[in-house]
């Protein structure tokens, strides 16, 4: 059966009456106790964690401790997606007409204007009324996206970069973070490219075969990195969960033309 895979901090969780029966729901609770009949009720499993490694820890533990190798899906997402999909809720309604992996937001903060609202209103009139979905393309080098300047995915960069001492501007960071969970040919893949892509809030779905097509010890090695205490990991993690799980990197690099 799919599954709602959600993590929790100290989020309001009533609003997962609304999610559909064809999924079930568990939470990853890393907050106080969750006392609410009509969560409880609603909830197929709630495991109780130690409040470390943010979301993405709660996602790696998840596929580490619920292997499935089936074509049923499973949604991850923060336990209060609506500021990033504001359409979640129909968004799983429409389960039937995803690909493998399906992007599920539309957009990072609306008062910060990521992205900008110029981007968004043009795409959003191309749906026509469908569930707003947006990926968002940006640099496997910078780490910023490539439509406007956000300061704070620049800097996310650098700081990668500088607490591996001192990495040279122009390092793809994505080939040198996959390659500290043992990803080689992912790396390689990505080092070959320039441009990746991604879902705002580390909000998507994918089918529990891809998941399991990614060896278990690289999932242990990401679960490491993510609760080593450096904040940034997280950060970047979050712009390559749809390339873990088969999305394809962007734009080759730039190469002489040969002899």
């Amino acid at each position: 059966m799919n599954r709602v895979v959600l993590a929790r901090y100290a989020e309001p969780l009533e609003w997962i009456k609304l999610i559909p029966e064809d999924f079930e729901v568990v939470i990853y609770n890393k907050g106080d106790r969750i006392e609410s009949p009509d969560v409880i009720r609603r909830a197929s499993t709630i495991v109780d964690r130690p409040n470390e490694g943010r979301e993405s820890e709660t996602y790696l533990h998840h596929m580490l401790t619920e292997r499935r190798d089936d074509d049923d899906f499973t949604v991850y997402a923060q336990a209060g997606p609506f500021e990033h999909s504001p359409d979640f809720i129909n968004l799983l309604h429409t389960w039937r007409n995803w690909g493998d992996l399906q992007p599920m937001s539309w957009q990072w903060i609306a008062e910060k204007k990521v992205p900008p609202a110029l981007l968004l209103s043009e795409y959003e009139r191309g749906l026509f009324g469908r569930p707003r979905v947006r990926l968002e393309h940006f640099s496997l080098l910078t780490w910023g996206p490539i439509d406007f300047i956000d300061q704070g995915a620049w800097g996310m960069g650098n700081v990668y970069r500088a607490i591996h001492g001192g990495l040279p501007d122009g390092t793809n960071i994505a080939s040198h973070f996959l390659r500290l969970a043992g990803l080689e040919a992912m790396a390689d893949e990505a080092a070959r490219h320039t441009l990746g892509v991604f879902s705002y809030g580390a909000i998507f779905a994918v089918r529990n075969r891809h998941v399991a097509a990614v060896p278990p010890e690289a999932i242990e090695a990401l679960r490491n990195l993510s609760v080593s205490g450096i904040a940034v990991y997280g950060y970047i993690l979050e712009r390559l969960w749809l390339h873990l799980f088969g999305e394809k990197f962007v734009l080759p690099k730039l190469l002489p033309q040969p002899l």
